[in-house]
């Protein structure tokens, strides 16, 4: 073989190899409505993207479809691309989950998709009604057919989270997962149901100092319930002190929007 055959080989090697990288790199639309894949581009990038279907429409019947260089301009320019406040939703939810422990009444949070500028975080609910150590109360509304629900305007829910306080009656104990309330509701409304632990922390040195101190946050374990009603025990913790064993939202809900198996995360 010659050298100049040598180096053709290996250049059309490269040039496939490259392709079949870049090919499999492109965005995904979600509609703004139903929160539900309206597809992919051929932009080369690896982006979520939340959009209006009217606007996915007219690239397909207007613009020679989303892998044309027309349309992935145009989808480009009418959509937002979905990202997630980590810190944010990290430092809400340890707060529900302090204020669960210290009160001994569930507080919730509420995880959305500002579907005005792609941006996931998490709002708490203050609601006097939806604090009660008997259950939570979830108030939404839809805004269309199929719509998926919404808590403000704007506002598409992903999911909720609440805490679980300690159990006082004698008759009665804390059980170390979600509740068959959270599963029919998260299978009610479409949406992931997070329950946290806030009843015993993964330290008991931080209980102690925590109930000591009334600022001193601590770990605790969180379960979750998918909308499917599929349960996932012990899926991480809250961030506490430390950091350790920290549940990402951030990644999960990225892999629930793509529509990837949640398990190949774990």
């Amino acid at each position: 073989m010659t050298k100049n055959a040598l180096l053709l080989i290996l250049s059309l090697f490269s040039f496939f190899h490259a392709s079949s990288f870049t090919s499999t790199l492109l965005d995904i639309y979600i509609n703004r409505v139903t929160g539900e894949q309206l597809g992919s581009d051929g932009s080369g990038t690896n982006n979520l993207r939340v959009i209006d279907v009217r606007e996915w429409n007219y690239v397909i019947e207007e613009k020679g479809g989303p892998n044309s260089s027309p349309g992935i301009r145009e989808l480009h320019k009418n959509s937002y691309v979905i990202t997630a406040n980590e810190k944010q939703i990290q430092k809400e939810i340890q707060k529900v989950a302090d204020d669960t422990f210290r009160e001994g009444i569930e507080n919730q949070v509420f995880i959305v998709l500002n579907v005005n500028t792609g941006k996931i975080f998490a709002i708490r609910d203050w609601l006097p009604e939806s604090r009660t150590n008997k259950g939570i109360i979830i108030n939404t509304y839809r805004v269309g057919l199929n719509s998926a629900p919404r808590v403000g305007e704007g506002l598409m829910l992903l999911a909720q989270l609440h805490g679980h306080p300690k159990e006082m009656q004698r008759n009665k104990r804390n059980i170390r997962s979600v509740s068959e309330f959270d599963i029919e509701t998260a299978k009610y409304l479409g949406i992931t149901i997070f329950a946290i632990d806030a009843f015993d922390s993964v330290d008991k040195f931080d209980v102690f100092q925590s109930r000591i101190s009334q600022k001193r946050s601590t770990g605790f374990h969180i379960h979750m319930s998918s909308k499917n009603g599929s349960v996932k025990k012990f899926v991480g913790q809250t961030f506490g002190k430390n950091g350790l064993n920290t549940f990402s939202f951030s990644n999960y809900f990225d892999l629930m929007l793509r529509k990837n198996e949640y398990t190949q995360a774990l």
